[in-house]
């Protein structure tokens, strides 16, 4: 696989959810991003290698996370390990159900960190997250589909998922 591969979502005509940017690197050794804010959700799944994430907490405390390959992070401040750098894959999404997708997931300010409980379904979490970084030029139906099953196998993967409490019935009418 090439070191870097990057694209930009082609239509911005997806409501519920939608992708902005997509990609894979295979990072330097001590690379390091932010810190940085985003008008959308960017989710970042670590293939191999360790790093450190830096993210304000939900009283706006900076914590320091250490981050290993099979895990994931949502965005903020982030350097990769001099000796044993990241190799990632991320996605950059929203939508009118992105919220509710990485509140499913157990994703927050308070545990930016996503650790799964099923191996298998980090497995496909890391596998739809790779065809999406690999298939850029794939049309925008196709992309968003496998954008669905990659939020889907992180919201399953996860112990801290959560079921609807209330009915989505009055969703339906609306």
């Amino acid at each position: 696989m090439k070191e870097l591969m990057f694209s930009v979502f082609p239509s911005e005509n997806f409501v519920d959810l939608g992708l902005y940017q997509f990609g894979y690197e295979q990072c330097k050794p001590a690379h390091s991003f932010g810190p940085a804010v985003r008008n959308h959700f960017l989710f970042h799944y670590i293939i191999s290698g360790t790093g450190i994430l830096m993210a304000n907490d939900s009283h706006g405390v900076t914590q320091t996370y250490h981050v290993k390959s099979g895990q994931g992070f949502m965005i903020n401040t982030y350097i990769s390990d001099e000796k044993l750098p990241w190799e990632y894959t991320w996605i950059e999404f929203d939508g009118l159900r992105a919220k509710e997708t990485i509140e499913l997931s157990g994703l927050s300010l308070d545990n930016p960190i996503y650790k799964a409980t099923s191996k298998d379904l980090r497995e496909i979490l890391k596998e739809e997250l790779l065809y999406i970084a690999s298939h850029g030029d794939a049309t925008p139906f196709h992309l968003i589909g496998h954008l669905y099953l990659a939020l889907d196998a992180l919201i399953r993967s996860t112990s801290i998922m959560q079921t609807s409490k209330i009915s989505r019935l009055q969703d339906f009418y609306i």
